[in-house]
């Protein structure tokens, strides 16, 4: 697998395919990189990005896409190792969207979301723990910066990863997303999302958005290790993400 940068891999088709661990975790060790990976849809993809997807072993891929965009094509892998968990019906109203010019408000609609979608997530949690153990796990929606992002940060902060490093991760998919965004607009599929009709600002990832995410999260708990409690997740989740996740034994 070539890697394009310290996180991003080359998977052709994908332009915001990559690697969630490398980060420090709080009190010690680091999480562990190729097991917890994120992505945009595979609406693009190619033979070869297929091949590189392939060669991942992936033991399961969490689609987090609207049903009307889950049955559009085939899934990164086989319908045995999918699992599809739409979180939210639509993540905008294009015809009348919020205000979407500030980091503030990409939280705010984050925190819709959630508010939204706390079984969906739950349940997401859930099965990521399950199989993460095993091999590695991709988690994606459509831009895997906004759905994608919030799964992967409240797994993140699970495990003892800090907010600065969550808020960088999540800052990693706004070149991504603004290319896929144009990428979409200048070669569109049948079926794509209306994305030149919302703001142009949804499709971006400012580290302020998390940061103000996170801060939030802090209000209501004493760390963010406890944001995972706000979900129903079954028992011994966050045991076992913490097993899977974090190496202890970094030299």
């Amino acid at each position: 697998m070539t890697v394009v940068d310290d996180s991003h891999l080359a998977v052709e088709g994908c332009v915001n395919f990559r690697d969630s661990g490398g980060w420090p975790i709080a009190g010690g060790g680091t999480m562990r990189r190729g097991l917890l990976l994120r992505s945009d849809d595979p609406i693009r993809l190619t033979a070869d990005g297929r091949a590189a997807v392939e060669a991942l072993g992936l033991q399961a891929a969490i689609d987090l896409r609207q049903d009307h965009q889950f049955v559009r094509s085939p899934g990164f892998v086989d319908p045995e190792r999918t699992y599809h968990r739409p979180l939210v019906d639509r993540v905008i109203d294009v015809d009348n969207p919020p205000p979407l010019t500030d980091p503030e408000h990409i939280a705010d609609m984050y925190g819709a979301m959630i508010e939204r979608g706390r079984a969906q997530i739950g349940d997401v949690l859930g099965i990521v723990a399950a199989h993460v153990g095993d091999g590695p796990v991709l988690v994606h929606c459509a831009f895997g910066k906004d759905r994608t992002g919030l799964v992967v940060g409240i797994v993140q902060a699970a495990i003892g990863v800090g907010a600065d490093a969550i808020a960088d991760d999540y800052h990693r998919s706004d070149v991504p997303s603004s290319r896929r965004r144009a990428w979409m607009i200048a070669e569109p599929l049948a079926g794509d999302l209306p994305i030149a009709r919302a703001p142009a600002y949804l499709f971006t990832a400012p580290r302020g958005a998390m940061e103000v995410l996170l801060e939030r999260v802090l209000v209501r708990h004493e760390s963010l290790r406890g944001w995972i409690h706000e979900f129903p997740v079954p028992a011994g989740t966050v045991e076992r993400l913490c097993a899977a996740l974090v190496d202890h034994d970094v030299r």
